[in-house]
């Protein structure tokens, strides 16, 4: 039997079919997860070097594009967090109709909206 479903799908029409705000949170909570896994070694790189004297701490955080990768990171991850919470309510077994799926990724899109400010609010200042 062949199936008529198609197999390569551009990012494009993926993204219109999947408008919901539950689908693109959890598109979203993928690709913070992959930003994630690439800023570690970064991050680590940047700790390294800010704790082997107080002139490298002080060149680490006087330069304004690491403190720009700092605060991608750490927004990342308070994306990552909010959004991972909302998932493991999901998973026990809250919110799996659509309206309160849909409620509840628009709390969480608010909730990670004023962290993502907060936290460039604090590395940025």
């Amino acid at each position: 039997m062949k199936s008529n479903r198609p197999i390569n799908l551009p990012l494009s029409q993926v993204i219109s079919v999947n408008s919901s705000p539950t689908a693109r949170a959890s598109i979203l909570h993928r690709i913070s997860g992959i930003i994630l896994f690439i800023l570690i070694p970064v991050m680590l790189w940047l700790l390294q070097t800010s704790l082997y004297s107080p002139h490298h701490f002080a060149a680490v955080f006087d330069n304004m594009v690491l403190r720009f990768i700092v605060w991608i990171f750490v927004a990342a991850t308070a994306y990552h967090f909010v959004m991972g919470i909302k998932h493991l309510f999901a998973d026990m077994g809250f919110n799996e109709d659509h309206q309160s799926g849909r409620t509840a990724s628009i709390v969480s899109f608010v909730i990670a909206a004023i962290l993502i400010v907060l936290s460039f609010i604090w590395v940025m200042f």
